[in-house]
């Protein structure tokens, strides 16, 4: 992994106006994210590697693996709307590639379900500290 991420980061230094070089670098900072104990560093360049993709270049912005690529990230990140568009993205982008409307659905039907049991649980309590004691954390008792 840190020999493709070399080899991506002196793509980008040689030709800093190549979408398809800052995609190619922010697949390597995911593949490395989740190969190597999820950096937060990690996450944020891979995120900015996929932004300067679509700033640079508008064939990146329209590719639709770099959408679901940054999704996926996205939603491992909790930051569930951002994923949602990405996911919509890639849909729009590539209307006969089933796999971003089914993951687009995979999250909405957990994230619905989420909802649904913090609504239970709220419900049990009658507030948010029932989910998890004084700190509104998930896992305690809510019981004093």
């Amino acid at each position: 992994l840190r020999e493709s991420l070399a080899q991506a980061e002196a793509a980008v230094r040689s030709d800093p106006s190549d979408g398809q070089s800052w995609y190619v670098l922010g697949n390597a900072h995911v593949s490395l994210f989740f190969a190597g104990g999820q950096s937060p560093g990690s996450a944020r360049r891979a995120l900015a590697a996929y932004a300067q993709a679509e700033r640079v270049d508008p064939a990146a912005a329209a590719n639709p693996d770099l959408h679901l690529n940054r999704a996926t990230l996205l939603q491992y990140l909790e930051r569930f709307q951002a994923a949602l568009e990405g996911l919509s993205r890639a849909a729009e982008l590539a209307p006969g590639w089933d796999e971003p409307r089914k993951r687009h659905g995979n999250l909405l039907e957990f994230l619905s379900r989420l909802c649904s049991l913090l609504a239970n649980r709220v419900g049990h309590w009658g507030h948010w500290e029932g989910l998890g004691g004084t700190g509104g954390g998930l896992g305690g008792t809510g019981r004093g």
